[in-house]
């Protein structure tokens, strides 16, 4: 397979979704649908700067387990879920209940998901296939719980519990994801544990608009 036509393959998840989106959710409009997949591009840009400035910070050149968490935690964990968050403030959040938020936001996650796997693939990452997978889906769930967060914050209920789970579940992921022994196979665990706290987490907010 060819270079362009990998590069096609990245992105097969990013336009399922959105002809998803578009054709059976109705309800969202389709510009909001298509800015939720830009926004999610657009969020690799700054997401890359910012960690290339915190990388040269000293505390990074350590090699114990505690170092690589710590590093896994503020490198993957809150710089690349506080960008993302920070984006899905554009989205207009009061329009739609957190439901229909919610795929907005899962679906800006995965568009970064597939730009990164792209960028993976030009550097030659070697397991492009497995972190497809993986860290598309990964990137997807907590977007997800961040765009939870955003809509709370918008609609007067600021629940910050989404973001935080967010942050760590990411930097837990990437931790596991590191090692080259069986134990990175924990990372699979951390990608369904995201998506289960992403439906608890919107079925705990949605259920207080019915009270």
């Amino acid at each position: 397979m060819n270079i362009y036509a990998s590069i096609a393959v990245c992105f097969i998840p990013l336009v399922a979704l959105t002809l998803c989106l578009i054709l059976l959710v109705r309800e969202i409009k389709v510009v909001h649908v298509l800015l939720s997949a830009l926004l999610g591009l657009l969020t690799v840009i700054p997401i890359a700067l910012l960690q290339m400035l915190v990388e040269r910070i000293p505390l990074f050149e350590a090699q114990s387990l505690g170092a690589v968490l710590v590093h896994s935690l503020i490198i993957n964990g809150l710089i690349e879920e506080t960008l993302k968050m920070c984006f899905l403030f554009i989205l207009p959040a009061k329009k739609y209940d957190v439901w229909k938020f919610l795929f907005c936001a899962m679906l800006s996650g995965l568009a970064l998901g597939c730009f990164e796997s792209v960028i993976y693939l030009v550097s030659g990452y070697e397991n492009i296939g497995l972190r497809l997978v993986t860290a598309v889906m990964l990137h997807t769930a907590c977007a997800g719980l961040g765009g939870i967060f955003v809509w709370s914050v918008k609609n007067k209920r600021t629940k910050v519990l989404p973001f935080i789970f967010a942050i760590i579940l990411h930097g837990v992921y990437n931790y596991f994801a590191g090692f080259s022994t069986s134990i990175r196979w924990f990372s699979i665990v951390i990608i369904v544990l995201a998506f289960i706290e992403c439906r608890s987490q919107a079925v705990s907010v949605s259920s207080e608009d019915i009270k």
